[in-house]
């Protein structure tokens, strides 16, 4: 029977306390000599089984399916997955007897094993993310009511690891001042902004400019005004602001004002502002109507009328045409 070994660890909290890559092979090649296991190819992967789509993980079962494997080496069944859908694929390969056995540093799993033995492992294993999930998540929002940014700070911003707080980036704080300064005058538009940014060597982490939507983002913001958006609720902040509550404001005032739609225009009428009505006197207007025929045809056509806004005559005059008036 051939083998392929599998060793992962995640970066994430949820490895922290798990063997280390190279201790997970060292343990898992000393295993494979004293049971005189082939393995063909080992499979080392660095990334969390909490969700489904590991791309290393997905290869080697894709080339178990295809008869070049029958077994696995794994330190813990939980290297293998952390997920009810890649748990429950394993699951049924083994049932299928499409993988022949699992081999872990404490105990050997087979097909005709009873089905609640791993299910239990594969269960706790997920139990553990979730819960790890959720412990989590209370630790950040009780970082928040504290007025501690619990992830990554924006740009104007760097993240000190030491102190574990959020500190003024004091080269680009600047920037993004006057580039709240700049738009609160209402006369740029984002790209401007995105332009201005990045004359300033202010850029995505790739060097590029950015994006229009990134800035609305950062004009947005109202972490740079010493306030802090997380989890739906908005906190103050222990960090030091950038610019003021009022500028920050006037900022909103402009991209609201931008964001509204603009006003269709008109079109520009031959005899607009020029006729006045014999009648009343009053301005002349002009109004587009389409009449459409049973058999298909569209015809447009411009019709002229009093606006009859007289507080004195009262106007009794009806529409003309614009052919008519041109003739």
């Amino acid at each position: 029977m051939k083998y392929f070994l599998y060793a992962r660890k995640s970066t994430d909290v949820e490895d922290k306390q798990v063997l280390s890559i190279e201790a997970q092979l060292s343990e898992l090649r000393s295993i494979a000599r004293s049971q005189e296991l082939e393995i063909t190819e080992e499979f080392i992967e660095k990334k969390s089984a909490k969700k489904p789509g590991r791309v290393i993980f997905e290869e080697m079962l894709r080339r178990i399916e295809k008869g070049e494997a029958q077994g696995i080496v794994c330190w813990k069944v939980d290297r293998l997955s952390r997920n009810p859908v890649d748990s429950g694929r394993i699951s049924w390969m083994l049932q299928q007897n499409i993988i022949q056995k699992i081999i872990t540093h404490d105990r050997v799993y087979l097909p005709q094993d009873n089905v609640l033995i791993m299910s239990v492992e594969f269960g706790m294993a997920n139990q553990y993310i979730r819960d790890l999930s959720q412990n989590t998540r209370r630790g950040l929002i009780a970082k928040a009511r504290k007025g501690e940014f619990p992830t990554i700070a924006p740009v104007g911003y760097l993240n000190d690891v030491r102190n574990k707080m959020v500190v003024i980036d004091r080269k680009k704080a600047k920037i993004i001042k006057e580039a709240f300064e700049l738009y609160s005058q209402g006369e740029s538009r984002l790209e401007d902004i995105a332009d201005f940014l990045y004359e300033k060597n202010v850029r995505t982490v790739y060097g590029n400019k950015f994006h229009r939507d990134r800035v609305k983002f950062v004009l947005s913001n109202p972490f740079y005004y010493g306030h802090f958006y997380y989890s739906g609720e908005i906190y103050e902040g222990k960090h030091t602001p950038i610019i003021s509550k009022k500028l920050f404001d006037k900022v909103q005032d402009v991209l609201c004002e931008r964001g509204r739609p603009a006003k269709p225009r008109n079109e520009p009428m031959a005899f607009c502002g020029l006729l006045r009505c014999a009648t009343c006197g009053m301005m002349i207007t002009a109004e587009n109507k389409v009449k459409r025929q049973k058999n298909g045809n569209i015809h447009k056509y411009v019709y002229y009328r009093c606006t009859k806004k007289s507080k004195t005559i009262s106007c009794n005059e009806g529409c003309v045409r614009e052919e008519e008036l041109t003739e």
